[in-house]
């Protein structure tokens, strides 16, 4: 088997680093010359939960660098680089080839425009990491993946052989209904990003706020209105609660709010400290992923004639921002209505 990882930042360097100390046959691509030349000479450095560590492996800085064909490519780019990536790849690619996404958001059905459904297989990170350096990642959190294929049952035994790889460093569940998955992580992903990438938060400000915990709720809601009116049925990521529990409902009750809101305190408070990558990329300057993340939730909304207007005002808001237009600022949140 051979293995190609686009992206070795906080998600893909973990994910290479453990396939490479099973003796796989694995090659990676990060755009950064001298971040190739790093993790081939002195290798990727580990910390946080994972012990401490320098893993080696054949780097490259550029896909037109890879040398023959991969049974399995796994992207770990940011979101609005993957099509890009996933033309890229495609002379790279065997007929049986898959194509694993790992982004934040959904990008699932524009890959598979280019690579063919039964290519592609999505996967759900759940677990927290960040790059503190060129080349050095730090896994904050133990978690899950959760991963399936648009392809029926054209490529399960690639799908086993992704859950195997992935196993590797943490426990990884195949599901059937893999957008059932992606929407249950684009609802908090929504919203944490969202949210702060207009007020400048972190998540614990966000969810210590009632009136930035109803937003919060409203944007959930907006995401299971989508999945019903596509007959995706949102699943249950982590044991303690299922998504559906934070989505307000349109006549809750005060008492039914409070309940929510005592509950999404909970769920974030080892997390409270956290910026979220929407915001680090705008104060970085630059373009963020927000047209996969609340702007996703606003295309899918036009499409299916309904109305989303919390995700719909945080993506021009947003994109404001990125053009210069807005400045992040508390003040961003008084502005959206539900």
């Amino acid at each position: 088997m051979r293995v190609a990882i686009i992206g070795v930042g906080a998600i893909g360097g973990p994910i290479a680093a453990h396939i490479a100390e099973h003796k796989i046959d694995l090659t990676v691509v990060t755009k950064y010359p001298e971040v190739a030349d790093l993790i081939q000479t002195k290798g990727l450095k580990l910390q946080g939960v994972e012990e401490e560590r320098y893993v080696k492996m054949i780097a490259v800085s550029d896909i037109n660098q890879l040398q023959g064909k991969f049974d399995i490519v796994f992207l770990a780019m940011k979101a609005m680089d993957t099509c890009t990536a996933a033309e890229a790849i495609l002379p790279y690619l065997f007929a049986n080839s898959v194509v694993v996404t790992l982004q934040n958001g959904v990008v699932e059905e524009d890959v598979a425009q280019i690579v063919m459904p039964h290519r592609v297989i999505g996967a759900v990170v759940a677990w927290a990491s960040k790059m503190v350096a060129p080349g050095v990642i730090e896994r904050s959190s133990d978690g899950v993946f959760f991963i399936g294929s648009l392809g029926a049952q054209r490529n399960q035994h690639r799908l086993q052989e992704v859950k195997g790889l992935l196993d590797y460093l943490l426990p990884t569940s195949i599901t059937p209904n893999i957008f059932g998955a992606l929407y249950a992580k684009l609802g908090i992903n929504a919203g944490i990003n969202g949210l702060g990438a207009l007020s400048g938060y972190t998540i614990g400000e966000i969810v210590d706020d009632e009136r930035y915990s109803r937003l919060f709720m409203g944007i959930m809601r907006e995401v299971f209105a989508i999945a019903d009116k596509e007959n995706i049925k949102v699943i249950q990521l982590n044991e303690h609660y299922h998504p559906q529990d934070l989505a307000l409902t349109a006549d809750h009750s005060e008492a039914e709010f409070q309940e929510k809101h005592k509950l999404l305190k909970t769920i974030f408070q080892p997390y409270r400290s956290v910026k979220s990558s929407t915001l680090r990329s705008l104060k970085r300057g630059q373009k963020s992923e927000i047209d996969f993340i609340n702007g996703y939730i606003a295309r899918k909304a036009k499409d299916l004639d309904i109305q989303t207007p919390i995700n719909t005002q945080i993506t021009a808001m947003v994109k404001e921002i990125e053009r210069g237009e807005r400045e992040i600022t508390p003040d961003n949140l008084d502005e959206l209505k539900a």
